[in-house]
């Protein structure tokens, strides 16, 4: 029989935090599900462990492959699906008991197609950290991921839970992008129907020094590249909108580029186009304090 839920776990050197992530999924009280770990040419022995775990449960598939990325290796375990919902769980982080239960209940009361919660956000030590939600918009969500003025929190993929047949064969992970590939993902499912969301902290979201989030100058073209494809896709809603996220991208990639000193003669570029795209942020979004923050970090 086929599962109710296919749990897609992509993993790289993932041996420190493999095994309590898929614990998180076996400590779920929806219990029909299947885990495919897709693991991404890894080095070090998260495949041991792995293995050790499928020998007591045979709701674990393993996959190897050589290392491609985290969006091909997402896209290829999305391609062994069996189930009716997918549930994307990235390799460090951890899902609370009721998470896959409250989201699949949200998706049917609702009769929307993917769902998403708020989060904690945790160490390498399980040591809960102290992270305010920043203007928080779970609606309108394309709008508000574009505008990126604050938290939408559908990506991180850990926090997706979706109808198999709604991502179909037209929604795939963009393979040419890695930090923002969460976010471009939310905006293709967004783009196709609004989510539900639930209203409560159903996951646990790692921050540690390898995860994506350590911000490197990497992201600052991959996300020149995103904004491009909304453009060329037409995600924009109007002209306006577009202006306006236009001109909020480029002032935080700014910010970005000013923490970087190889990347600081691109910094006043972004500047000038944010400038450009709309006047008004420079003094709305208090440029100073921005650099001020992306320095001390």
């Amino acid at each position: 029989m086929k599962p109710l839920v296919s749990v897609i776990i992509p993993m790289y050197n993932a041996a420190p935090f493999i095994r309590q992530t898929i614990r998180s999924v076996q400590d779920q009280t929806v219990t029909d599900w299947e885990i495919i770990v897709m693991n991404d040419g890894s080095k070090d022995n998260s495949e041991e462990v792995v293995k050790e775990m499928m020998q007591e449960d045979s709701r674990i598939r393993y996959q190897y492959k050589a290392n491609s990325g985290v969006s091909d290796t997402r896209n290829k375990g999305i391609a062994l699906c069996n189930g009716e919902y997918i549930a994307f769980l990235d390799a460090d982080d951890v899902w609370l008991p009721q998470n896959l239960e409250k989201k699949i209940a949200a998706i049917t009361s609702s009769g929307k197609a993917w769902a998403f919660s708020l989060h904690e956000s945790i160490d390498e030590q399980n040591k809960q950290l102290e992270v305010k939600f920043v203007n928080f918009k779970p609606y309108n969500v394309v709008d508000n991921l574009l505008l990126w003025e604050g938290d939408v929190v559908p990506g991180p993929c850990s926090n997706i839970v979706v109808r198999r047949d709604f991502i179909g064969e037209d929604i795939r992970f963009d393979k040419s992008l890695s930090s923002p590939a969460d976010r471009d993902i939310c905006l293709q499912l967004g783009t196709k129907g609004e989510p539900v969301f639930v209203d409560e902290k159903l996951w646990q979201y790692r921050l540690h020094s390898q995860s994506m989030t350590s911000v490197n100058f990497k992201v600052v073209d991959e996300m020149v590249r995103l904004y491009k494809k909304a453009d060329e896709k037409g995600w924009f809603s109007s002209p306006r909108l577009r202006r306006k996220a236009m001109s909020n991208v480029s002032l935080i990639l700014a910010g970005i580029c000013y923490r970087f000193p190889t990347q600081r003669k691109r910094m006043a570029g972004f500047l000038l186009k944010s400038i450009w795209y709309s006047p008004f942020n420079i003094i709305k979004k208090k440029v100073v304090p921005l650099f001020k923050k992306n320095k001390s970090k």
